[in-house]
């Protein structure tokens, strides 16, 4: 499994959606200019302080320029290329967004007075790389396009850096505790996923199974102890399921 583009009539229909949806986002950015990034964009006091609960998601439509855009949406390309036919159109969508809402939950907790928006995919196209390499922990990846490894090394590094990054940055104009909120998010998602189709399962018993169960008992009884030691109600039960299969007990 390896990660590359693919001719844009070969994309699945939520990565094609989604791609044409950061690059309309990418020009609305263009032209409104900050007035988008406060309204559209994420901005932590807005949404803790003033509700605006569309944050979470328009901002990951938005792109500070045309090289964020470009790096998110080759980035969406080359991984929904290959995770929506795994997850299915639907979960995909579901999983981007979430991953992505989860991150701006995450940003907004970590400063939730800052009046500085915060815009891009970056959080939801993290979550796309973990679920990436929990699906596909030995493919072969290359960090920054130069450096081979596989997928699940990839994750853990970029989990350290992310980490390492946001406790030393401040100030810094990447939100990096976005980009690790997304990652640890989609993470979560699949992890938790999979121990839930994973737990133990109690089966049904089957009444035949159960009724014939218990006719075996009341037989085993008679044939100890004598047909004089079942009860009337025991009796009964015996009675009605020979009538019922025809005289056979």
């Amino acid at each position: 499994m390896r990660l590359n583009a693919a001719p844009l009539r070969e994309l699945p229909p939520v990565t094609r959606w989604l791609v044409g949806a950061i690059f309309a986002g990418w020009l609305v950015k263009v032209v409104f200019g900050f007035r988008a990034s406060f309204y559209l964009g994420l901005v932590p006091f807005n949404l803790t302080e003033q509700f605006w609960l569309w944050q979470p998601l328009t901002y990951q439509f938005l792109h500070a320029d045309f090289f964020h855009f470009i790096f998110n949406g080759l980035m969406l390309w080359m991984l929904g290329r290959i995770l929506e036919p795994h997850m299915g159109s639907r979960k995909f969508l579901l999983y981007f967004l979430g991953c992505g809402a989860a991150a701006a939950l995450v940003t907004a907790a970590w400063q939730p007075g800052s009046l500085t928006p915060v815009i891009g995919a970056s959080g939801a196209v993290y979550g796309l790389l973990g679920a990436f390499a929990f699906l596909y922990p030995e493919a072969q990846v290359y960090l920054y396009f130069l450096f081979p490894m596989s997928a699940r090394t990839l994750a853990i590094l970029l989990c350290a850096m992310e980490f390492f990054m946001t406790m030393s940055r401040e100030g810094s104009r990447i939100s990096n505790i976005t980009h690790l909120g997304g990652l640890a998010a989609g993470l979560l998602w699949l992890w938790g996923e999979r121990r839930w189709r994973e737990r133990p399962v109690r089966e049904e018993p089957d009444p035949a199974a159960l009724e014939r169960e218990e006719i075996d008992r009341l037989l085993e009884k008679v044939s100890r102890k004598g047909q004089a030691s079942l009860s009337r109600s025991e009796l009964r039960r015996l009675d009605d399921y020979a009538k019922k299969n025809g005289g056979r007990a």
